[in-house]
């Protein structure tokens, strides 16, 4: 499972601003598990990108497979 947390492909940098609570989170969850901020951070946005995919222009929602 540790392994789904993997960043997979070319990466680019996104600075943003968050909640200072989340930052200590992501933080401490960091030092639990030993997985990086930035695999965690991008496993929960692409968690959030496919459960939102209605904030997503047409173009860049996969068609349905069936």
């Amino acid at each position: 499972m540790r392994d789904d947390y993997k960043i997979k492909g070319a990466t680019s940098a996104l600075q943003i601003d968050v909640e200072k609570d989340l930052v200590e989170k992501l933080k401490a969850m960091e030092k639990q598990t030993g997985i990086k901020v930035s695999e965690l951070a991008n496993t929960a946005i692409k968690r959030f990108c496919t459960h939102h995919s209605d904030f997503l222009p047409p173009e860049m929602i996969a068609p349905k497979r069936g």
